[in-house]
């Protein structure tokens, strides 16, 4: 029972959060009906003040009504600004999930990789210091050189791709929010 009664009024709530001023028209012209039946209920003669106290109220309802719709326009904007901060709020916590995920794959590159590339670049000077006179080895070296210079800029390149990445689609996930509003 509870859950029909629960289900009728959202039914009704949404009924009147998308329809106000029909709903705000047939509570008056109810109350219209209801205070013309009672004037006309009494068979005596009425004067003129007798009917400005039988409608007096009415104009009360029309003012009250006005301000209803205010106030669910009101409520609809404020429903709607909540919503656009929420997905901003996500779209900023996606990228700071983002951020944390590249700065984590940066540290473990840096150890792994870029650590050990150090390790080979100062070996490799120190060889060409002892072998100068080698044009053989200096040749392979070169190679390592240029080998070690490469993974160093692929890293580079990889860490520039994902923050330009993250950026990109933080502010197209911004700009649909903004265009939404």
């Amino acid at each position: 029972m509870n859950s029909v009664v629960k289900n009728i009024w959202v039914k009704v709530r949404d009924f009147a959060e998308k329809y106000p001023a029909i709903v705000a028209a047939v509570i008056i012209y109810c109350y219209y009906l209801f205070s013309s039946v009672e004037l006309f209920k009494h068979k005596e003669k009425e004067s003129l003040i007798d009917y400005f106290f039988q409608y007096d109220s009415l104009f009360f309802m029309w003012i009250a009504a006005a301000a209803l719709l205010q106030v669910i326009k009101v409520r609809k904007s404020q429903k709607a600004e909540q919503e656009r901060r929420y997905e901003i709020e996500r779209a900023l916590d996606r990228q700071q999930i983002h951020e944390k995920l590249l700065n984590d794959i940066t540290m473990l590159l840096q150890d792994n990789v870029n650590n050990p590339l150090a390790v080979i670049s100062v070996t490799t000077r120190e060889i060409r210091r002892k072998f100068e006179n080698d044009a053989e080895i200096l040749k392979w070296l070169d190679r390592i050189e240029s080998s070690i210079q490469r993974i160093h800029n692929t890293i580079r390149d990889l860490q520039s791709y994902e923050s330009n990445k993250i950026l990109h689609e933080t502010s197209s996930a911004l700009k649909e929010n903004l265009s939404n509003k």
